[in-house]
């Protein structure tokens, strides 16, 4: 992950290589990544994935950072007075 442009409680905007967006095809810069939690048909739960949504039309993907670490990044930011 490159640098980090603003975060709240859920997701944290990024840097990225700049790149096309999948959905609309505008060019991006950066992408807003969050956690989302995976559960089957029924209540069970199955895990966690990270997705990144881009800032130009709201296009969803899953993302292939580590949602564990993107975890720790947002734990991080939430509780570190320097950021």
């Amino acid at each position: 992950m490159s640098r980090i442009h603003e975060f709240d409680d859920d997701s944290v905007v990024v840097g990225i290589v700049p790149q096309a967006c999948g959905n609309c095809g505008e060019r991006t810069d950066r992408v807003r990544m969050s956690l989302e939690v995976i559960t089957s048909g029924t209540i069970d739960f199955l895990g966690i994935q990270t997705v990144a949504h881009t800032p130009c039309c709201g296009g969803r993907r899953t993302a292939p950072y580590p949602a564990a670490r993107l975890a720790a990044l947002l734990d991080h930011l939430q509780t570190c007075p320097h950021h």
